[in-house]
């Protein structure tokens, strides 16, 4: 069973990365309840163990009351990651959003005063200051848009959490390994749950005795076998086909990941540049302010890609 890992006390205004927040998922609800049906399980089995007057029938079924229980646990915690996980990039991201928006606005109000001064030297139009009046109206929902998208950006990360502040990503998990599919389909609780029945159907089937059980019950269990077999086997196959393709679906969003910091460097470069231009007196505040919002979105772009690789990622972890 995976360890579940205690927690230091946690500063409230202290920013946590990521993988503090991944060991409180230990803590959810729901891996609480789970961890509490291992613990019953395992009771029962000790108890099972220790009775002179147990069956091999009893043994079975509470090895496997145990290991169901704790497959249960383990997509639990692993459930819990991946909520954990998606909250957590999810606030990155809104907090990208409203940077963004908290730009574009600035840009807009500042493309608004020139237009009004081009306007009084008649350099500029009616129709050039009621555009530019409307892109700030524009901009202005854009950023409330942004700032409630926050909110309950905020909201979901404390349901889990508790007051947490968020910190920049610093590293992502590399690409699994080949064998993580199967790995996957090893531990899936469904599949256990399936090949526990079709276990204790061929132990039932083992103490038929053919001269005493009325065919008709004989036939009766081993057409059970049958369908549960068949069950296993095509919700084994249907399990590979989804997690293989959620597996390869890894490496291309990683990649975008890849792309996405290399498209941050060149905007980087660009305001780097734009401001040497603007202090030499060869640029606009505007032009400046447009490179920094295509800094912004560019850095937005990379808060995302980088999002949705780590939600792939615990997503395919959780489907278990």
């Amino acid at each position: 069973m995976r360890k579940l890992l205690a927690l230091p006390f946690l500063a409230l205004a202290l920013a946590q990365p990521l993988p503090e927040a991944l060991k409180k998922a230990p803590e959810l609800p729901t891996v609480v309840t789970a961890r509490l049906e291992y613990e019953t399980r395992a009771k029962d089995l000790e108890r099972t163990l220790q009775d002179p007057l147990r069956t091999p029938l009893a043994e079975l079924q509470a090895r496997q009351a145990l290991a169901l229980a704790e497959a249960r646990l383990n997509r639990a915690l692993a459930q819990g990651e991946e909520s954990i996980a998606s909250a957590y990039t999810g606030v990155l991201e809104a907090e990208a959003q409203v940077r963004l928006a908290q730009k574009a606005l600035e840009v807009a109000e500042l493309g608004l005063k020139a237009t009004e001064i081009r306007l009084r030297g008649g350099g500029a139009t009616a129709i050039d200051l009621l555009e530019a009046q409307n892109r700030v109206l524009e901009a202005r929902k854009n950023l409330e848009l942004a700032e409630r998208g926050r909110e309950s950006a905020l909201a979901q990360l404390k349901n889990l959490l508790g007051d947490w502040k968020v910190e920049p990503l610093k590293a992502l998990p590399p690409l699994p390994q080949e064998g993580v599919v199967e790995e996957l389909l090893k531990a899936h609780a469904d599949l256990l749950q399936l090949r526990n029945t079709l276990e204790l159907l061929r132990f039932q089937r083992g103490l038929l005795d053919e001269s005493f059980t009325p065919k008709k019950d004989i036939e009766a269990l081993e057409d059970q076998l049958s369908t549960v077999a068949k069950n296993l086997e095509n919700l084994e196959r249907s399990l590979r086909v989804g997690l293989s393709a959620r597996h390869r679906q890894l490496a291309p969003l990683l990649q975008a990941v890849r792309s996405a910091e290399e498209a941050l460097k060149l905007a980087q470069e660009r305001y780097a540049a734009e401001e040497k231009r603007f202090r030499a007196g060869l640029s606009s505040q505007l032009a400046l302010l447009q490179q920094e919002l295509g800094l912004l979105q560019a850095e937005l772009s990379l808060v995302q890609a980088r999002g949705t690789y780590l939600k792939a990622y615990y997503g395919l972890m959780a489907s278990r």
